[in-house]
């Protein structure tokens, strides 16, 4: 028995023709609806597709709409950075502060526990001469002698000849006018110089990554932060990755060590007891999205600016990135803010005067770039899902008749 077909369908590979059975027509018919549905739900699938990061629509789109952490998209523009928030970190202004109420005074104030250096000069006869029979005559001399002393908690010190003396909330030379006028008794001519030879009391303690941590001791030139840290041999590391941490009584200031510079405030006179700690830190921002490489970059400068970190972060991916979405996620804090602020400032790689803003917008320790991915990179991407779902199966059709 014949059958009769009202049309043949055939396949033509360049000059020879394939001739399709009724079982390959049904075939092809079966895997075009499954292709269909395949299509439908690989659309309906496509925001779960692999990405290294949102879309600059994306970001946009979640500032209106998210209630859990709220943020702000702002354009980079000249007068945005005119307006942000100064780079100075609040601790260079705590330390300002804490140098403006400092009352100014003598370091050498006798205390108690300190070791004093008295030397006493006489002439003619002495008291401290060691000669045993004071009834020899002989030539006028002039002689020196130390005597060293240690200031009693109580704040007084024992002296031979002189007893007990209060030596506690004076300065030197007011001890040694005390001295004098006691020894003009029982010496002839007698001179006194009062020196502190050590002390626990006014002193600084630096220690952490500093090169010779330890206790320092300050004199009547009123040594200034930098110059005390440079007495100790500066930082282990590399100033821009340590902070300075400063106790005094109750009161806590810390800023970078970068941020302070010898005119300022922040560079404050020492006073006794203060304890200079030398943080490690380091300063550094993420770069994520269409980028070759997911990386941490350290702040390893006094600044950089967000061309300089675009360029250590290789840039975004030509093949891959949306230039017109270049974003930083900061979380700001100003002077009045109990909370930071979430906001993300955007950058158009693409408009030639982009370049010029990249340059004069600090990027801060934390910051967070993302190079926002193109929406025409998820399309091409389900265009090689699909073609990879139907390659295999049309040879597999003609492999099987």
């Amino acid at each position: 028995m014949i059958h009769r077909l009202a049309a043949v369908p055939v396949i033509r590979f360049g000059d020879r023709c394939q001739f399709l059975s009724v079982q390959d027509v049904r075939n092809i018919r079966r895997f075009q609806k499954l292709a269909v549905m395949l299509f439908g739900s690989t659309l309906a699938g496509c925001a779960t597709l692999p990405s290294s990061g949102p879309t600059s629509s994306a970001v946009i789109r979640g500032a209106r709409i998210n209630a859990e952490m709220p943020y702000t998209v702002v354009d980079i523009t000249p007068q945005v950075i005119k307006a942000l928030p100064p780079t100075q970190s609040l601790g260079v202004a705590q330390m300002g502060i804490l140098s403006s109420n400092a009352k100014r005074g003598r370091a050498d104030m006798i205390r108690d526990g300190d070791t004093l250096s008295i030397l006493v000069f006489e002439v003619g006869v002495g008291l401290f001469s060691g000669q045993a029979n004071a009834d020899i005559i002989r030539a006028p001399t002039a002689g020196a002698q130390q005597i060293v002393a240690v200031v009693r908690e109580g704040g007084n010190v024992d002296l031979p000849y002189l007893g007990t003396v209060r030596a506690a909330g004076i300065y030197p030379e007011k001890l040694a006018e005390e001295l004098r006028r006691r020894l003009k008794i029982v010496s002839e001519s007698p001179q006194v110089i009062v020196n502190i030879a050590d002390t626990a009391h006014n002193v600084v303690y630096i220690s952490g990554a500093i090169a010779k941590p330890g206790r320092y001791r300050l004199t009547a030139a009123h040594e200034k932060l930098l110059d005390m840290l440079a007495i100790a041999g500066g930082p282990a590391d590399n100033p821009n990755n340590v902070e300075i941490k400063i106790v005094r009584g109750s009161q806590v200031a810390q800023a970078p060590l970068n941020e302070i510079s010898s005119e300022e405030l922040a560079n404050l006179e020492l006073m006794p007891d203060d304890r200079v700690e030398v943080v490690l830190r380091r300063p550094s921002y993420t770069v994520f999205g269409a980028t070759d490489k997911v990386s941490q970059i350290s702040l390893d400068a006094n600044s950089v600016n967000l061309a300089e970190a675009t360029a250590r972060a290789a840039g975004p991916s030509d093949s891959r990135a949306n230039p017109r979405g270049v974003f930083v996620f900061r979380l700001e804090k100003g002077p009045n803010d109990e909370q930071p602020r979430a906001v993300v400032y955007r950058l158009n790689m693409l408009k030639p005067e982009s370049y010029f803003l990249a340059q004069m917008f600090a990027v801060k320790d934390k910051d967070v770039i993302l190079f926002s991915n193109s929406s025409s990179n998820l399309t091409q991407k389900l265009a090689t899902l699909i073609t990879q779902l139907i390659n295999p199966v049309l040879p597999a059709l003609f492999l099987l008749r």
